[in-house]
């Protein structure tokens, strides 16, 4: 009888961890940027220009590889006058935000930060500095940043 009880328990368990799923993401959402390239280039030149903007105002950004980002400015922000924030809101887009953030260093140096998100669609952009000092935006999964509920 103890035999037939762990084989009926050594069967339950197989069974349950054959059927398991759990830690599988398997993303519902569409991709938004699956025609453009998986990085591109943008001068500093180009990210200034979204600083010179007022909020409520219309701007619009070209990148490498022909990407054109534009719409209105929604938030702009100066903290502690080393500090610059700024968020783009593109209806051409679905309502992606582009969010850039400037930072004067101590040395004088300006870094940038930013991403380009929308929470209803599975991929994005994140600027980042390559070894080099250029900046490019490059490809992201948002389900690694943006949790469902």
């Amino acid at each position: 009888m103890k035999t037939l009880v762990k084989a009926f328990v050594l069967c339950t368990l197989t069974c349950v961890a054959f059927t398991s799923r759990a830690q599988i993401v398997n993303s519902s959402r569409p991709t938004l940027f699956k025609n453009v390239s998986a990085s591109f280039a943008v001068t500093t030149m180009e990210l200034d220009k979204a600083f010179i903007v007022k909020e409520g105002s219309q701007v619009q950004l070209n990148f490498a590889n022909n990407f054109t980002f534009s719409g209105v400015v929604v938030s702009s922000v100066q903290r502690y006058g080393k500090l610059s924030n700024i968020i783009i809101k593109s209806p051409n887009l679905h309502n992606t935000l582009l969010s850039i953030s400037r930072r004067v260093n101590d040395d004088n140096s300006v870094s940038y930060v930013g991403r380009i998100l929308n929470e209803g669609y599975a991929d994005g952009y994140e600027l980042k500095q390559g070894s080099d000092g250029k900046y490019a935006f490059h490809k992201i999964k948002t389900e690694d940043l943006i949790q469902d509920y």
